[in-house]
C-alpha cells in the first residue's frame, strides 16, 4: 500500500533520523542506520538486509557492498540500543501527550513463532500471541498509553536458561558475557525502572496475572512509588478491608470473594471506551482488599494461631 508523505512529514522524518544518528559514534554508522531505517519504512514487502540494499542502490553492482555494510552495522557495530530507544520514546511521547495525558504503563509478553532452533532465545514455551505452547521467541514489552493512543517504548528479549547456561549456544549467538538469566518479571521491572529514570510521565502500571500474581513484582512497583492495577488468579488469598483500612474476618481466595459478590448482585456493567466495532464493556465490582502476602498483619495472625 502506497503512503503519500508531504513535505512537512519528510522534514519531521529527517529530524528524527538525524536525532538518532547523533547518538551513533561515526559517519559510517549514521549512514548505515539511515539506509536501514528508511528501508524498513519504505516500499517493498521484504524487509531483510538483501532487498533493502537492493532498493537503496541505483547501481546493481553496488548491492553486494551495501548488503555487507548493513550486515556489519547490525551484527558487529557497537552502539547503545538503550539510548536509541529512549530517544524514540521521548519523540513519540512528545507528540502523544499533546493530545492527552499519559494514563497507564502496560507490561505484556509478545511471542515470535519460529520454525528452527537457532534464533536467539527460541525454545518451546507458552506465548499469548498463539495462545499455546509453541516454538518461539518471547519478548517483554513496556507500552505507554493515553486515552486515545499507545506506543511501545521498550522491549527485552527473554533468554531461557537453555540459552544462558549453554556456552556453545552463547558463543554461536554472540550473547554478551554480562548477560545472564533473568525472569520476565525482572526484565519488566528493569524496563519500568529505566522509564522512570528517563522521565517518562507516570501512569498506572497494568499487567496480567503472569505478573500480578507475583508479590515480588508488586513490591518492586511500590518501591518505585508507582500505582498499579494487576490481574491475579482465583486462588490468590486476600484480606477484606473496612473503611478504616482494617482487615475483616479471615483471608479468602479471590474466587471466593468474587462468588460472594455475585451472590449479592454487586457486579455492574461498565463501559470504558468505544472499540472499532462496539463499545467495550464488562461487569465489575469494587471492594477494598490487600493480598495476604502483602499484609504485615497476616504473618502475626498465623503465628498467633500456631
Amino acid at each position: 500500500m502506497d503512503v503519500l508523505v508531504d513535505k512537512a512529514a519528510e522534514q519531521r522524518l529527517d529530524l528524527y533520523v538525524r536525532g538518532i544518528g547523533g547518538l551513533l559514534d561515526n559517519k559510517k554508522q549514521r549512514e548505515s542506520f539511515a539506509t536501514y531505517a528508511l528501508g524498513l519504512l519504505g516500499d517493498g514487502e521484504r524487509k531483510s538486509i538483501e532487498p533493502i540494499a537492493a532498493r537503496a542502490c541505483a547501481d546493481p553492482a553496488q548491492v553486494g557492498a551495501m548488503e555487507s555494510r548493513l550486515g556489519h552495522f547490525l551484527s558487529n557495530t557497537k552502539w547503545s540500543d538503550a539510548r536509541v530507544r529512549a530517544f524514540a520514546a521521548e519523540h513519540a511521547l512528545a507528540e502523544m501527550t499533546q493530545h492527552g495525558a499519559v494514563q497507564s504503563w502496560i507490561v505484556d509478553d509478545t511471542g515470535f513463532l519460529k520454525q528452527g532452533k537457532h534464533s536467539v532465545g527460541v525454545q518451546r514455551q507458552y506465548t499469548g500471541s498463539a495462545g499455546k505452547t509453541a516454538n518461539c521467541q518471547v519478548a517483554v514489552s513496556l507500552t505507554i498509553a493515553t486515552a486515545s493512543a499507545h506506543v511501545p517504548i521498550d522491549f527485552a528479549l527473554y533468554l531461557p536458561e537453555s540459552w544462558t547456561e549453554d556456552p556453545k549456544r552463547r558463543a554461536e549467538a554472540r550473547i554478551p558475557e554480562d548477560v545472564r538469566f533473568r525472569t520476565k518479571l525482572e526484565l519488566a521491572l528493569d524496563m519500568i525502572r529505566r522509564a522512570k529514570e528517563n522521565g517518562v510521565p507516570p501512569g498506572i502500571v497494568l499487567v496480567d496475572c503472569a505478573y500480578g500474581n507475583s508479590s515480588d513484582f508488586r513490591e518492586g512497583l511500590r518501591d518505585l512509588g508507582l500505582d498499579y492495577a494487576v490481574a491475579v488468579q482465583g486462588p490468590t488469598k486476600l484480606w477484606r478491608l473496612d473503611r478504616m483500612e482494617r482487615t475483616r474476618g479471615d483471608a479468602m481466595s479471590t474466587r471466593d470473594i468474587a462468588d460472594r459478590l455475585v451472590a449479592k448482585r454487586k457486579f455492574r456493567r461498565c463501559t470504558w471506551r468505544d472499540g472499532t466495532r462496539n463499545r467495550l464493556s464488562a461487569r465489575f465490582a469494587a471492594v477494598r482488599v490487600v493480598s495476604a502476602h502483602d499484609n504485615p498483619m497476616s504473618d502475626r495472625r498465623d503465628r498467633d494461631n500456631e
